[in-house]
């Protein structure tokens, strides 16, 4: 197969359509046109194609990722789910979670740790619900057990308890 033209998309000008032969055959961003060292009257094969296409939907769901993960801290299972929205294969979403976990920028642990603080100092919660609510986020089970008995202690439970009893009796006037 021949590349015979490579034109920018007017849509996004950061992505290029490749024609083999003639005929529309893919797009791709301009990193992999240039990692590919990609022009016209270039000879490609099924492989490199497969190889290019691969690479592209790696660094698209990068980018996804990056600025998903930008706006808040996520649990993998968020991040599957917006990846797979967003047509991913299963392939390149394992290798982007494998990457975003070296980089540290995803970690379950974390992630469980955070949300707990956070719905304790704005909303407070009781431990079932606590555990319900970082399940529904995808947080292994075992994890959510040493979260919450690492964060909530029965003296601490008792206490927020108490706060939003009288949150209730000033609402109410029993």
């Amino acid at each position: 197969m021949k590349i015979t033209k490579i034109e920018k998309q007017k849509k996004d000008r950061h992505r290029y359509n490749i024609f083999l032969d003639g005929e529309f055959a893919f797009g791709l961003y301009e990193d992999s046109v240039l990692k590919y060292g990609l022009r016209t009257e270039d000879e490609i094969d099924e492989n490199k194609v497969s190889e290019m296409k691969e690479f592209d939907e790696f660094g698209f769901g990068k980018k996804v990722a990056y600025s998903f993960l930008a706006y808040k801290q996520r649990s993998k299972k968020e991040l599957t789910k917006k990846l797979k929205q967003k047509k991913i294969s299963d392939k390149s979403i394992d290798k982007i979670i494998d990457l975003l976990e070296k980089q540290k920028y995803l970690d379950d642990r974390s992630y469980a740790k955070n949300y707990l603080e956070n719905k304790l100092s704005s909303k407070p919660v009781g431990k079932r619900l606590a555990k319900l609510k970082l399940s529904e986020k995808g947080i292994d089970k075992e994890l959510i057990e040493s979260t919450v008995s690492e964060g909530y202690s029965d003296d601490r439970e008792i206490e927020l308890a108490s706060k939003l009893l009288e949150k209730f009796e000033k609402r109410v006037k029993i």
